[in-house]
């Protein structure tokens, strides 16, 4: 059967007879050879009575609620409107991982556009990731959609070559919008292309949680997880309820809940219309997964996951069950090189894989993250799959790498002297500090994994990693990191490593001004040290509380800790400790009026900390020289000992002490009649003391900024300057 409108024969001439090879057009004609010995005839510039009188549409509309980047189909058609072009159909390509609402966008994209698209607008789901069916064939979509034009299925050819070729002749001269959802590969989508000639127009829209990069795209559309307010905008819309209740903080958890995906998000709205959000959070929170006690979202949930672990090849399979056991919250490739037992440029073409396959979420400095909703059903899935004691081997392998690594990153950072060329993975202290930077949750998740797996070296891999933290101002993490070594070492029965800890949580207490916190901490630690004769230790101890004693003004009880500890560390032979120690007399020194004497500790100091390598402690110490010289008037001298103090500090990435030293060279820098540099420097000062929330340093940069104002005359400035000082005072510890 030959439908209307399609391949009549002109008046005057005869029909095509059944097995007849022969065939005429008048006018402006393609043609199309199918089956066995019929050809057809397509007209363009046929008249209106030529033409089929019903639009085709199997369009699916589209939800009537829709957020976030999911509402944009104006923008997107605008887009996909430029893209059409004789003899080329215009190509959008919507892609991201399941539930993410790319057929929710791609049928609001078809709704815009649909109007223009006068002849057909079809919808067909390729079932490439639907669970329990395989993808369909181009061939028996290219059938579903001749039948839809109006073949009948004797005039279909058999084969997918020859029904692509009369599927893009149909549509040649017409104006047809095709709508491909949940295609698998290019391979399913490259014969359904419709092509159209200078007088059709086609458009095609095609979803996948595959980039399918072998398409040739008008519109590259990654369709993401919803921003939190636009995931807590859905849930009260689809409740049909305000957020602005009492219970906007639960709608804001429960949103995470659902990981921000709109196939979660839309069954928990539901709920909430007969729920109220706090019952449906402590729900959530209760089960071993957020959506367990919602069956019907959980069920969808682990099939969205289900059917694209199973659409992987089985080396994307095994890839992807390594970044499931990753003990941190995000990964790169040197740490699952590591943890797989691969090169690390190989896990980077695995990683890109999955990220294009949507199955990873890629973050900034090429890591990558596994989404938290669908990392509890992979976990469940995958347990089975492989063994506890191998799993624990491989983390061993993951605990050595970033143990290296991180060692790499406190050579560079931390030393005195800065490395002439490249160390390890990182060409230079600011590639080590934006790595360290970036890996901070993951590096937090492995150490807390290396001292749950008694790994032998995971005490020093710990306290390694939380001291680079502290220096660069994560406080908490820090902490976090030296309470589970004091947990461990106390497990373990390592009295030495357990008294340690103890020191460095009095110098988080300290840091965060908790002094009398930090004074028992320091106490506890001196105790534990002294009853295992670890008299480095002691004497890291009573520097601590030899800080604390300063910080109260207690000259005298600060000058006999720091003696008891520079006496210690003498006795250990440690370098470094007899520079912190004598870093601290000379501050006493400094208080009581002695700059002769703080002079003198201060240099000596410095020079223990260049024997130790220990660029941390030198800084502290050539500025605290610094403020000497500036006493005594010798500008030049002061500046030059500020500036090598901010150069240590900024490639440690110690904030707090950058601070500080700016603070100081905005000082000299006015006393030396540069006021503009000084206003500068102090400027600088003022925002990194506010993001540390240290209200000392903000007062003595205020009081440098009234003196400034003073200067220069502007009395208004300089009083506004000194009754902030005043409202944030608290007692200088001479840092």
């Amino acid at each position: 059967m030959i439908p209307e409108g399609h391949g009549t024969a002109g008046p005057d001439e005869p029909a095509v007879s059944g097995g007849d090879v022969r065939a005429s057009a008048r006018g402006h004609a393609q043609q199309a050879v199918i089956g066995r010995g019929v050809q057809h005839n397509y007209f363009y510039g046929a008249s209106g009575s030529a033409r089929p009188g019903v639009v085709l549409s199997t369009l699916i509309p589209p939800p009537s609620i829709l957020v976030g980047g999911h509402d944009r189909p104006a923008s997107l058609a605008a887009g996909l409107r430029a893209g059409i072009a004789p003899g080329k159909p215009a190509l959008a390509l919507l892609h991201g991982p399941g539930g993410a609402g790319k057929s929710a966008t791609g049928r609001a994209l078809a709704a815009e556009l649909a109007p223009e698209f006068t002849d057909a607008r079809l919808e067909v789901d390729l079932a490439g990731f639907t669970p329990g069916s395989a993808p369909r064939p181009a061939g028996e979509v290219l059938t579903e959609l001749l039948r839809l034009a109006g073949f009948d299925g004797a005039d279909i050819p058999g084969g997918t070559a020859g029904k692509s070729q009369l599927w893009r002749a149909w549509a040649a001269d017409k104006k047809v919008l095709l709508l491909l959802d949940n295609a698998r590969d290019a391979g399913q989508i490259a014969p359904l292309l419709p092509s159209s000639s200078f007088h059709g127009r086609c458009a095609v829209i095609v979803t996948s949680r595959n980039r399918l990069s072998g398409l040739d795209t008008t519109l590259d559309v990654p369709v993401e997880l919803l921003e939190p307010e636009a995931a807590v905008e859905l849930l009260v819309r689809v409740a049909g309820r305000g957020s602005d209740e009492p219970s906007s903080g639960a709608l804001a958890e429960l949103a995470r809940l659902c990981g921000y995906l709109p196939l979660a998000l839309r069954p928990v709205g539901a709920l909430l219309a007969d729920l109220d959000a706090g019952t449906l959070v402590r729900v959530m929170r209760s089960a071993n997964r957020p959506l367990e006690q919602l069956a019907e979202a959980d069920q969808e949930a682990e099939a969205a996951f289900t059917v694209s672990y199973e659409a992987l090849t089985a080396d994307l399979q095994r890839t992807l069950r390594t970044c499931v056991w990753h003990p941190g919250p995000d990964f790169d490739a040197g740490s699952i090189g590591a943890l797989a037992g691969i090169p690390a440029e190989l896990a980077t073409v695995q990683l890109v894989r999955l990220l294009q396959r949507s199955m990873l979420t890629a973050l900034p400095h090429r890591r990558y993250v596994f989404h938290d909703l669908f990392l509890s059903y992979a976990r469940q899935r995958l347990a089975a799959l492989d063994h506890e004691d191998a799993m624990r081997m491989s983390r061993r392998g993951l605990y050595r790498h970033l143990a290296r690594v991180v060692a790499t990153v406190h050579a560079l950072l931390s030393a005195a002297e800065e490395p002439t060329a490249g160390t390890g993975p990182f060409d230079n202290p600011e590639h080590a500090r934006l790595w360290l930077e970036a890996a901070a949750g993951e590096l937090v998740g492995a150490a807390a994994g290396a001292l749950s797996d008694s790994w032998e070296l995971g005490g020093d891999f710990a306290v390694r990693t939380a001291q680079l933290l502290y220096v660069e101002g994560q406080y908490e993490r820090a902490g976090v990191l030296y309470e589970q070594v004091r947990a461990a070492a106390a497990q373990a029965g390592d009295e030495r490593a357990r008294g340690r800890a103890f020191t460095a949580l009095g110098d988080l207490a300290r840091s965060t001004g908790r002094h009398d916190e930090a004074d028992a901490l320091f106490g506890t630690a001196l105790e534990i040290l002294g009853g295992v004769a670890d008299t480095a230790g002691e004497a890291d101890a009573l520097r601590g509380l030899g800080e604390t004693a300063r910080a109260r003004g207690d000259q005298d009880t600060a000058s006999a800790r720091f003696t008891s500890a520079l006496a210690r560390a003498r006795q250990a032979d440690d370098a470094a400790g007899q520079g912190y120690a004598l870093t601290g007399l000379a501050h006493v020194a400094r208080q009581r009026g002695e700059p002769d004497a703080a002079g003198r500790l201060f240099a000596e100091a410095a020079e223990f900390q260049r024997r130790a390598n220990d660029g941390v402690g030198l800084a502290y110490a050539v500025r605290g020289l610094g403020h000497v010289r500036r006493a005594l008037r010798e500008f030049d001298a002061a500046e030059l000992c500020f500036r090598d103090a901010m150069a240590l500090h900024q490639r440690a990435g110690n904030r707090f002490g950058q601070a500080y030293a700016l603070t100081a060279l905005g000082g000299v820098t006015r006393e030396a009649g540069r006021f503009e540099e000084a206003a500068a420097h102090l400027d600088d000062a003022l925002n990194l003391h506010r993001a540390a929330n240290d209200r000392t340093g903000q007062a003595r940069t205020h009081a440098e900024l009234a003196a400034l104002a003073h200067v220069r005359g502007d009395g208004v400035a300089a009083r506004r300057h000194e009754s902030a000082a005043a409202s944030l005072l608290g007692r200088s510890d001479g840092a």
